[in-house]
């Protein structure tokens, strides 16, 4: 029997009581035969087998990359303007595209500043408008919805400065225009989700009872935390699973939502958490509902303090972004749409499962965070060729 529990908190001031909905429904449900349930426990143990392959497969040393496609007359970017709007910067995974940015910008020659959004629409707008002000000749935006501020990348556009949305899949609501491009990692995150779900499904076995973290911040991240929940049913059909909802703005309420989850829900043992960041939350409120002993912590992105918790144990494994890699892919995207050319979704999953059996070989230190250590190099003459500045 599979059961999803959602306990939702959307909204930018959440203030209701904590109420949880439970709902049933017949997907996991064996034939009475014990030839057939024996058919079923073996193909779940398969499924099990399958995802400590690929837990073992993602932990290794990225050394291949993914190919990246040359531009046929790409733009020159030497001395031009870029301006990079994060959602929020002090994200560690959202700076660190952002630096990824950064450096394979200077590469081009371009001049980069940033402003940060600070995950509130007038901040970023007020970004969004210093740019137009300035007359920048680009702008990324790093994981900001098209719908979040669609009147300032309007008037931006109209000015004649080429905003890329970056991470983001296209708005139905945005206008067809030359200077507007959406580099769609939609595709992208919902596999990293997915890959967490699967490093779950490996740590813990066929008796996996996870609560799932889903991020509401985007309609980037509810699609992927669907995606999430969905592949864990593949992999694990007889398990029950759990769910609550939650949005950055409201992190504040985390805690005790995860508290009163797992009160709920005393059989959960694992808790699925979308980002590093949002790991500390989840850790106080499984103190509070006194599991923290029971559960184990999966997560992804990879920022320091992740990797820490991975190696003093508080946290089972942390699915890695490189996200300097991430960076550059953006640019690519900007040169991509700055050449006249379309600009390709990121649709192929990069990363390194961080675990206890590897972790110990990591330099753990902010500046290395910044770097390709902890993952691989190789990738950046790959880009530079293709961007015609070897």
């Amino acid at each position: 029997m599979s059961r999803t529990t959602t306990t939702s908190l959307r909204g930018l001031a959440a203030v209701a009581t904590l109420s949880l909905t439970l709902s049933a429904c017949g997907a996991g449900e064996q034939a009475s035969g014990g030839n057939a349930s024996a058919d079923s426990s073996g193909a779940q143990a398969a499924s099990v087998d399958e995802a400590k392959a690929q837990v073992e497969e993602w932990s290794k040393e990225i050394t291949e990359w993914p190919e990246v496609t040359e531009i046929a007359d790409p733009a020159d970017l030497r001395g031009k303007t870029v301006t990079i709007v994060p959602l929020g910067d002090q994200i560690p995974v959202i700076h660190g595209v952002g630096v990824g940015e950064e450096q394979a910008l200077e590469e081009l020659g371009a001049k980069v500043n940033v402003c940060d959004g600070k995950f509130n629409p007038s901040e970023i707008a007020a970004c969004l408008k210093t740019a137009g002000d300035r007359d920048v000749d680009y702008v990324i935006t790093n994981f900001v919805d098209y719908d979040m501020v669609p009147a300032a990348i309007d008037d931006l556009t109209a000015k004649g400065t080429k905003v890329l949305v970056g991470s983001m899949h296209e708005s139905k609501n945005a206008p067809k225009s030359d200077n507007l491009a959406f580099y769609d990692a939609t595709e992208r995150v919902a596999l990293l989700y997915e890959a967490m779900a699967t490093d779950a499904v490996a740590g813990q076995g066929q008796e996996t009872h996870p609560l799932f973290l889903k991020l509401m911040d985007s309609s980037t991240t509810e699609v992927a935390s669907e995606r999430m929940i969905t592949k864990f049913e593949e992999l694990c059909p007889g398990c029950r699973s759990d769910s609550v909802e939650f949005t950055t703005a409201n992190l504040d309420k985390l805690s005790s939502t995860v508290s009163a989850a797992l009160v709920s829900n005393p059989d959960t043992n694992a808790i699925i958490v979308p980002v590093d960041t949002f790991v500390p939350p989840a850790i106080q409120g499984a103190k509070s509902a006194n599991k923290m002993d029971q559960v184990e912590i999966y997560s992804s992105s990879s920022d320091l303090a992740g990797l820490q918790r991975v190696q003093d144990g508080t946290q089972a494994s942390d699915l890695g972004t490189p996200v300097i890699f991430e960076g550059w892919k953006h640019v690519n995207a900007l040169m991509q749409m700055a050449s006249g050319e379309e600009v390709q979704p990121a649709d192929v999953l990069v990363t390194r499962a961080f675990t206890p059996e590897n972790v110990d070989d990591l330099q753990l230190d902010p500046k290395t965070y910044l770097t390709d250590d902890w993952f691989g190099t190789g990738y950046r003459d790959e880009f530079l060729a293709a961007w015609g500045a070897e």
